[in-house]
Order: structure tokens, then C-alpha cells, then sequence
């Protein structure tokens, strides 16, 4: 019988989208497995939620004991591995295994990373070419795999984001608060970690440029509207966070922090908009889950997030602020929402199950190779 280990590192270590893909991924492999023995690689040390010396504690004991354990662990001719990132351990390289490449951003901007991340890095090529089979969790990343790599385009196997159960119909009734803080009335919603990539200090600007315009047109529920951040932590958000601290209208951002998976359906439910001007995503999973509620979705074209289009999100060619703050006010002053054909779309095309099924078929070959 087949085994296949999937790698469940990053649920420990951050709580961003990459982390939800693992979990998604491995627990629709299990109910899906039935010839195949399907078992998660989970690490007892976790980073996630701790600072400081804690922090480091648990990533050193991961480097020293962790790493080793895996790479020690004993496989027979049949078994597959398979890891969501392109971070595999050294010993891997010469077992049988496929990686889900979510985005090349730290190939591209290795100043991201932590050194440990830096190193890892270095693999990266050997890894690709060693492995047994490539996923690209869109095709802005497969194409990206095809540049920096010369990997065949046909070789590279889409294995996108999908939505989770919650978000299969329209979120019923209305959260008061989440995380013990009350939801204004009329809010902006942004989903995502503090990291850099993810623009926010534009985003800022948008929010203030709206504010301005809705004043100068005296539209009252613009002009009262808050923007709300969520997200999981970043290792390099300091500097956002101090803009946050001195932005003119810092008393009307509200920061969630992370939220619960129970409580994102409402949240994007009872948002005037999702703003979402990220510098690259290797899919953006958080535009997804807001159009499936409904909910007007802002993005750039560019990475990934121009396949969104055609579900009814507006695609801005340039970060011009004047040009996103108009839009978003027409939103809010208009009470947009998607159509329900937008909406079905959407519902239809991403799939967990989908995605785990085409990764269970695409490795089944492995057993016999």
C-alpha cells in the first residue's frame, strides 16, 4: 500500500493562507485516500503566537530535533512525500516527493526571509528538479516556475486555492464582534499578514483619500466609514505598525488581529469591500472567500490576482490612490454587491476537493515508479 506523508510545518508557524492551503490539502487527501494510507507530518514545535526568546526556543528545537526526526524516518520503496512549499529537508532529495509551490516572492526577494529562510532558498533549484511532480497553486506561479526554472509547462500541475465549507452559501445573520471588538456599521475590510508584500501602507492612503473625497461630496456613510485590518503576525511589521500609530485617521482603523476561521464569513459578509492592493500573490485566497460572499473585491494586475476579473472584481492597472479611494467610495455610497451569478461562479471553480483529488491522481504514480 502507498503511503503518503504531507507536510504540515507550516500550520505551526503562521497563521497566513499557506498554512490553511496544508491543512485544506491533507485533510481532503485523508477522506480521500482509500488505497493509499494517507499520513500528516506534523511538528511539535511551534512558532506561531510566540516572540521573543520563546520563539527562537521553538525554532532552534525544530532545526535540531524536528528536521532530523523526518529526515530519519523510515520509507518504503512506495511511499510519497509531499511538501507545501518548496522548502524540503536535504535528505528528502533522494526520496520520492512532489512540492506545492505557492509563490516564488522569496526566490525573488530573499531580504523577506530570516536567514533560515535565506538557506533554504539556496535548494530551491535542486529541489524542483528532484522532485517527482510540481504543483503551482495558479498559473501566475507556473509561469513563474517556467522563468526562473525552466521547468516545462507541461510538467507543472495547477493545484489552486479552493473555498472551505463555510463558504459554500451566503453567511446567515450578522457578527456583533469579533475578537471582543463591536463591527462598526460601515467597514473596509483587508485579510492578510502585515508583511510588506502585502502594500498596506497603501491601502492607508486609499482609506485616507476616500475619507477626503467623501467629505469634499458630504457622504455621510463614506465619511463614517472604518477600515479593519486582520491578519496573523509578521516577523517585519514594525514600521507598519508604527505608521498605523501616527495615521491621521488611526482612531478609525480598527485592528482585528487574527481571526477565527468561524468568524471570516460573516466578516467579509458585512464589509462594504475587500481592499486588497498586494505587490504579489501567488494566489490570494482572501479575494476568493470575499466574492463568494458577495462582497466588491479590490485588487491590482498583477501575480495571480488578474484571474479574478472575470468573477467581478474590479482590476486596477496601476496603484493610483485617487483612482482606487473614487471606486471604493462608489461602493460604499452605492451599496454594491456581486451579482449571484459572480457569486455561483466563484463557488464553482474553487474547490478543495477538486484540488486534492487532481494532487491524489497527479502523485498515484509514484507508487509504482
Amino acid at each position: 500500500m502507498m503511503r503518503l506523508f504531507v507536510d504540515l510545518s507550516l500550520t505551526v508557524q503562521t497563521g497566513a493562507g499557506s498554512a490553511l492551503y496544508a491543512w485544506e490539502i491533507c485533510h481532503r487527501l485523508m477522506r480521500l485516500g482509500h488505497a493509499q494510507q494517507v499520513l500528516p507530518m506534523t511538528c511539535p514545535f511551534r512558532t506561531l503566537g510566540r516572540v521573543g526568546i520563546p520563539r527562537k526556543m521553538q525554532a532552534l528545537l525544530r532545526d535540531l530535533l524536528w528536521r532530523p526526526f523526518l529526515s530519519g524516518l523510515e520509507a518504503q520503496e512506495q511511499d510519497c512525500f509531499l511538501f507545501i512549499n518548496a522548502f524540503v529537508p536535504r535528505r528528502f532529495l533522494n526520496r520520492k516527493y512532489a512540492v506545492v509551490v505557492l509563490d516564488l516572492g522569496a526566490w525573488h526577494d530573499r531580504s523577506i526571509l530570516s536567514w533560515r529562510g535565506r538557506l533554504g532558498t539556496r535548494t530551491m533549484p535542486r529541489v524542483l528538479t528532484g522532485a517527482q511532480h510540481v504543483f503551482a497553486i495558479s498559473d501566475s506561479t507556473a509561469d513563474d516556475l517556467v522563468r526562473e526554472f525552466n521547468i516545462p509547462r507541461k510538467d507543472i500541475v495547477l493545484a489552486p486555492c479552493g473555498l472551505s465549507d463555510a463558504y459554500a452559501r451566503p453567511c446567515s445573520g450578522h457578527a456583533a464582534v469579533v475578537n471582543g471588538i463591536s463591527l462598526p456599521e460601515c467597514y473596509v475590510l483587508h485579510v492578510g499578514s502585515f508583511e510588506p508584500k502585502k502594500n498596506i501602507k497603501f491601502l492607508l492612503d486609499v482609506f485616507q483619500e476616500m475619507r477626503s473625497q467623501a467629505t469634499r461630496t458630504e457622504n455621510s456613510r463614506a465619511g463614517n466609514c472604518k477600515l479593519l485590518l486582520t491578519g496573523a503576525e509578521s516577523w517585519r511589521d514594525q514600521g507598519l505598525r508604527e505608521a498605523l500609530a501616527a495615521h491621521p485617521l488611526t482612531r478609525d482603523i480598527i485592528i482585528l488581529g487574527r481571526v477565527e476561521a468561524a468568524d471570516l464569513p460573516g466578516l467579509y459578509g458585512q464589509a462594504s469591500a475587500l481592499v486588497f492592493p498586494s505587490a504579489l500573490e501567488g494566489f490570494g485566497l482572501p479575494v476568493i472567500e470575499a466574492l463568494s460572499q458577495g462582497t466588491p473585491v479590490l485588487v491590482q494586475r498583477n501575480s495571480s490576482l488578474t484571474q479574478f476579473g472575470r468573477f467581478g472584481a474590479t482590476v486596477f492597472d496601476a496603484f493610483d490612490t485617487p483612482l482606487w479611494a473614487s471606486r471604493l467610495l462608489d461602493i460604499i455610497s452605492q451599496r454594491q454587491r456581486l451579482p449571484d451569478t459572480h457569486i455561483q461562479a466563484v463557488r464553482a471553480t474553487f474547490s478543495w476537493d477538486r484540488t486534492a483529488r487532481t494532487i491524489l491522481e497527479t502523485m498515484l504514480p509514484c507508487a509504482s515508479a
